[in-house]
């Protein structure tokens, strides 16, 4: 039992996430190790970010229990190739909707990469909260205007050059969203 609340479905090594039952609201949440995690984290729900349904103590351990999500990272799915440009536009669009939900509320993500965003077995975007650190609104700006064209070229791809939307202008997450959308 993990903070007398999580009761673990799995054997894992001790330092590494576990998937668990909430015994008081009976759902499968991803229990992982944080050091440090922004507590306006907690309770946050969008469709596009992987929520944080609490933060708990178990003796000298922190964990934050996650949304149990079916999904890889971009990074794995990708395997070093690209997406086409509108996967792309799709996938960063639903990413910068959750980052500008985040900037609505004061909170900067601060690691937006082919690492930090999920994609779902039914092909939906997700943020994963539990890398987040400070940062600036320009930071999380400038990470979603990479992410969309890592995802385009990644690294060793030695396609021809694309055109890109003109992300420069856009002053805001939401507005970026917009820009990929058309």
């Amino acid at each position: 039992m993990i903070a007398n609340r999580y009761e673990p479905l799995e054997q894992v090594p001790a330092g590494a996430a576990v998937k668990a039952r909430d015994l008081q609201t009976a759902q499968t949440v991803l229990l992982r190790p944080v050091t440090r995690l922004d507590e306006r984290l907690r309770g946050l729900f969008h469709p596009c970010l992987v929520a944080i349904f609490d933060i708990v103590r178990d003796g000298p351990a922190t964990y934050a229990a996650c949304e149990f999500v079916q999904a890889r990272s971009l990074r794995l799915i990708m395997g070093g190739q690209p997406f086409n440009g509108r996967r792309a536009s799709e996938i960063v669009a639903e990413v910068a909707d959750g980052v500008a939900d985040l900037h609505a509320r004061g909170i900067c993500h601060g690691a937006i990469t082919i690492d930090t965003v999920l994609l779902t077995a039914k092909g939906k975007s997700k943020l994963d909260l539990v890398h987040a650190k400070e940062s600036t609104e320009a930071a999380d700006l400038d990470q979603l205007r990479a992410l969309f064209a890592s995802l385009l070229r990644p690294s060793g791809f030695g396609g021809q050059a694309l055109e890109l939307p003109d992300l420069a202008s856009a002053e805001s997450a939401a507005l970026l969203a917009a820009k990929l959308r058309g």
